[in-house]
């Protein structure tokens, strides 16, 4: 018998929509009938059209990243409508809103399996701890409605029991992957997309994969690159993606004149194509449940600097196979950056021992994990 997965998402253009299409990409068991239910911001960044080959069915509902009463009461009643009409055998939610809105719909159906995935506890956020203390206990009031929990890493595992979102058994770790097959074709595309932006073999590239956001702090990021400007005149900074901050970077390397050195490549589905051309990639997180694009730095064999925050050192040990840096201080950033470039032993070290990690975070390893998970539930 078929067995039907709603998959509900509100956040797009980032990790969790990457996350969600490798996932359905890979899953090859043909006894699970996938469907989703997304914001209609999928509509808009044109994010859909990748996904469905691997689903049944796709409905859109007006879910907002803000919590707005209105707004949110519409898309709960939105969402319930929709799944009295599939009953569902599991519903599988991805990040804090479609978390909220997902059980609060199912909040007297009991017949449905609900799986919540955070992809990186809010709480951990950079706020107040009046906030914290507040989606805490939002996180604590869900779980009660929660078949099962899935932390990214052992950090968001071990976060989630120290705010006593849920008990351990009601909690597991299934580490983020990605399919390393799409990253084959790197030297090619190393070539393509230095030619596309009028980067010259001698340039040294420093790349930032994710959103101009408060989050991954590309303030920070361009302020350490404009001190290494003027130490390295061939170096560039390429920022693969947007953000609210964006404007914000830009009159940063106007003012510093620096706007000539300075990449931002906008949205892209295809971050693969991107990452080849970097020598030195970057993740200077102000927080991060997991960090994806470290998985995607290393399948492209480049030396990294990261934040010691969240998920990051359980997947970058500081010299061994990256360097770690204290978030925000782009001095520091500054230092281990330059390090890099000056030293090619350095680097080569660093790739050779991320080797070792490619079939850990593979993403049909991610597929497996889901899937005896969700049959041990329903025993």
């Amino acid at each position: 018998m078929i067995k039907k997965i709603v998959h509900i998402a509100q956040a797009t253009g980032g990790g969790v929509t990457e996350y969600l299409y490798m996932l359905l990409k890979n899953w090859n068991d043909r006894e699970y009938e996938h469907i989703m239910i997304v914001s209609e911001d999928y509509k808009k960044k044109q994010e859909i059209e990748k996904f469905k080959p691997y689903v049944k069915q796709i409905y859109f509902v007006p879910m907002v990243r803000e919590i707005t009463i209105k707004k949110d009461i519409s898309a709960i009643l939105k969402v319930r409508k929709i799944l009295k009409k599939i009953k569902p055998d599991i519903v599988y939610l991805h990040s804090s809103k479609a978390g909220a809105i997902g059980r609060i719909a199912l909040a007297f159906n009991f017949n449905t399996k609900i799986f919540y995935n955070p992809h990186g506890w809010y709480f951990n956020a950079n706020i107040s701890i009046k906030k914290k203390k507040f989606f805490a206990f939002l996180e604590r009031s869900l779980a009660i409605r929660t078949n099962k929990i899935i932390n990214i890493s052992k950090n968001e595992y071990e976060s989630a029991l120290k705010y006593k979102i849920a008990s351990q058994k009601k909690m597991c770790v299934i580490e983020n992957g990605i399919d390393f097959e799409k990253f084959k074709d790197s030297d090619e595309y190393r070539e393509s997309t230095r030619k596309r932006y009028d980067i010259c073999d001698k340039d040294i590239v420093i790349g930032v994969v994710g959103r101009l956001s408060e989050q991954k702090d590309p303030i920070n990021m361009i302020k350490a690159f404009n001190i290494i400007n003027k130490e390295k005149n061939n170096t560039k900074l390429m920022f693969v993606g947007s953000g609210e901050l964006e404007e914000k970077v830009l009159n940063f390397a106007k003012d510093n004149n620096i706007i000539n050195k300075v990449i931002i490549t906008g949205w892209v589905n295809n971050v693969e194509q991107y990452i080849p051309a970097f020598d030195i990639a970057v993740l200077p997180s102000k927080w991060e449940g997991f960090g994806l694009a470290l998985i995607e730095y290393m399948a492209c064999n480049k030396p990294i600097v990261a934040s010691n925050v969240g998920g990051i050192p359980n997947i970058i040990k500081d010299e061994v196979n990256g360097f770690l840096i204290k978030s925000g201080d782009y001095k520091e950033l500054n230092e281990k950056i330059q390090n890099l470039i000056n030293n090619k032993s350095i680097c080569k070290k660093i790739v050779e021992n991320n080797k070792v990690y490619r079939e850990k975070f593979d993403i049909r390893n991610v597929v497996k994990k889901h899937l005896s998970l969700f049959e041990e539930e329903r025993k």
